[in-house]
C-alpha cells in the first residue's frame, strides 16, 4: 500500500525563468529527464493537445503569481501520461511541480518552501567551507577572495531573509486560498440547497394549482347532480301523493314520472362527468408523484393535463389546439411530460397572453419519428426579447418577479427534458411573434438510460 501511494504521488519539479525556459530539473521521480533539457521551453515537453494549455498555464502563473492543479498530458514510453501541475513565482524564477495525482494548495506550498530551503542550505554549506579555509588572516594575495566570500555571505543572508519573507507570503496566500475555497464551497452548497428547495416548492405549487383547478371543475357536475337529486326527491314525493289520492290525474302522474326520468338522466350525466374528472385527476396525481418508467398513451395524457388546467383557461379567449395520434404509446415518465406541458401552458397564459387578458392560440403537436418523440409547442403571444431568450433556461431568471414569478418554470422543463427524459429542448422567439418550443426524447426511455 505504501509503495502504491508513493507511486501515485510521484512527480517532477523544476525551475524556469520568466520566459518559461527550463533552468534546472530539481526532482524527477517518473523518468522524464530525457524529455526535459535545460534551455528548452517548458511547453515543449508536452504533446500537441496540451502544448497550448501549457502556455496558458505559464501565462496565468506569471499573471497571478501562483496557480494550482492544471491537468496536462505528455507522452512517456509511447503512452500518454497525465500530470497535475502547480506553480509559484519566486523572484525572477518560476517554480513548477507536476504530480500524478492532484495536490492541495497546502502540499504545493510546503514543497515550494522545502525546495527553497534546500537551495539555501546548499549555498550556505559552500560558503561556510570557503570561509573556514580562509580563517587565517588574509594576506594581500587572498584578500580579494576573502572580500568576495564576505560579499557572498552577505548576499546569502539577504537571500535567506527574502526566502523567509516569500515563504511567509506564500503561507498567507495558501491560508487565504483555503479560506476562499471553503467560503466558495459553502456558498455553492447553499445555492444548490436553495435551488432544490425552490424547485420542489415550484413543483408543489404546480400540484396545488392542479388540485385547485380540479376541485373547481368537480364542483360544477357534483352541484348539478345534488340539485337534480333534490328535485327527484320532490318529484318522488309528488308521485307518492298522487297515488294516495282516490282519483289519480293520469296526465299529472305521467308528467311527474317524465320529470323523474329527466332528472335521472341529468344526474347520471353529471355524475359520469365527475367520475371522468376524478379518473383524470387520479392518473395525473399518480403520474406527478411517480418516478417509475411506465407505458402510457400520450393523447390521453395531453387531455388529462388540459382537464386539470381547464379552470385557468375557461374564462379566457385562448384556444388550445392539440394534434396527436390517438394510439401513440410510449415507455417513459408521464409525470415529467405533464409537468413540462403544465409549465409551458401556464407560462403562455401568464407571460404570452397577459394572464389571460389577451386572446390567442396555443398549438401542441406530437409525432413519432425514428424512435424519437417530437413535441412542438407554439403560441402567438407577446414573445420574448432577444436579450432574455438566451437566459430562459437559467434557474431563477424571470422578468415577472414583482408579480410573484420564481424563474423556475422553464428551468424545470429543461431539467426534466435533458436529465430525466434524456432528450433536448430548444426555444425560438421574438417580440410580438410568440414562442416555439422544440422538444425531442427517446420513445422507449428504458433503453436510453
Amino acid at each position: 500500500m505504501e509503495s502504491q501511494l508513493q507511486h501515485e504521488s510521484a512527480g517532477i519539479s523544476l525551475l524556469c525563468d520568466m520566459h518559461g525556459i527550463v533552468q534546472e530539473l530539481l526532482c524527477d521521480e517518473i523518468g522524464l529527464s530525457h524529455k526535459i533539457e535545460v534551455g528548452q521551453p517548458f511547453n515543449a515537453i508536452f504533446d500537441l493537445a496540451s502544448m497550448e494549455k501549457a502556455s496558458n498555464f505559464l501565462a496565468e502563473l506569471k499573471l497571478r503569481g501562483v496557480t494550482l492543479d492544471w491537468a496536462l498530458s505528455l507522452v512517456l514510453e509511447q503512452r500518454p501520461l497525465l500530470l497535475y501541475f502547480s506553480g509559484g513565482v519566486n523572484g525572477d524564477t518560476l517554480f513548477i511541480m507536476g504530480t500524478r495525482t492532484s495536490r492541495t494548495p497546502s502540499e504545493f506550498f510546503e514543497e515550494l518552501m522545502k525546495i527553497n530551503n534546500e537551495q539555501a542550505n546548499k549555498l550556505r554549506e559552500v560558503i561556510k567551507k570557503q570561509v573556514q579555509m580562509t580563517q587565517r588572516p588574509p594576506d594581500n594575495s587572498s584578500s580579494h577572495l576573502y572580500e568576495e566570500l564576505m560579499k557572498l555571505n552577505n548576499e546569502l543572508s539577504n537571500t535567506q531573509r527574502e526566502l523567509t519573507k516569500k515563504n511567509f507570503q506564500l503561507d498567507q496566500q495558501r491560508r487565504q486560498l483555503e479560506h476562499l475555497n471553503h467560503e466558495l464551497s459553502t456558498t455553492i452548497s447553499e445555492l444548490h440547497r436553495t435551488r432544490d428547495e425552490l424547485t420542489q416548492s415550484e413543483k408543489m405549487a404546480s400540484l396545488g394549482r392542479l388540485v385547485s383547478g380540479f376541485a373547481h371543475e368537480l364542483n360544477t357536475p357534483i352541484g348539478i347532480a345534488v340539485g337534480s337529486a333534490s328535485a327527484l326527491q320532490n318529484q318522488a314525493h309528488k308521485v307518492k301523493w298522487l297515488l294516495e289520492q282516490e282519483e289519480v290525474d293520469v296526465d299529472e302522474l305521467v308528467s311527474a314520472v317524465n320529470s323523474i326520468d329527466t332528472g335521472f338522466q341529468l344526474t347520471l350525466a353529471n355524475l359520469e362527468r365527475a367520475g371522468n374528472l376524478i379518473n383524470s385527476f387520479k392518473r395525473t396525481a399518480i403520474d406527478q408523484t411517480a418516478s417509475d418508467i411506465i407505458s402510457f398513451n400520450v393523447a390521453e395524457l395531453l387531455q388529462d393535463t388540459l382537464n386539470t388546467l381547464c379552470n385557468q383557461f375557461k374564462k379566457t379567449t385562448i384556444q388550445i389546439h392539440v394534434s396527436c395520434p390517438k394510439d401513440l404509446v410510449v415507455m417513459s415518465l408521464p409525470g415529467a411530460l405533464e409537468q413540462i406541458l403544465t409549465n409551458l401552458l401556464i407560462n403562455s397564459l401568464t407571460h404570452g397572453f397577459a394572464e389571460g387578458r389577451n386572446s390567442g392560440d396555443i398549438h401542441i403537436r406530437v409525432e413519432l419519428r425514428e424512435e424519437q418523440l417530437y413535441l412542438y409547442y407554439t403560441d402567438n403571444g407577446s414573445g420574448i426579447a432577444p436579450e432574455y431568450l438566451e437566459k430562459i433556461f437559467e434557474p431563477f431568471f424571470t422578468t415577472y418577479r414583482s408579480h410573484g414569478g420564481t424563474g423556475l418554470g422553464t428551468y424545470i422543463c429543461y431539467n426534466l427534458v435533458t436529465v430525466q427524459l434524456k432528450g433536448s429542448i430548444h426555444c425560438e422567439s421574438s417580440p410580438g411573434n410568440g414562442v416555439k418550443f422544440y422538444i425531442q426524447y427517446p420513445v422507449n426511455l428504458s433503453t436510453a438510460i
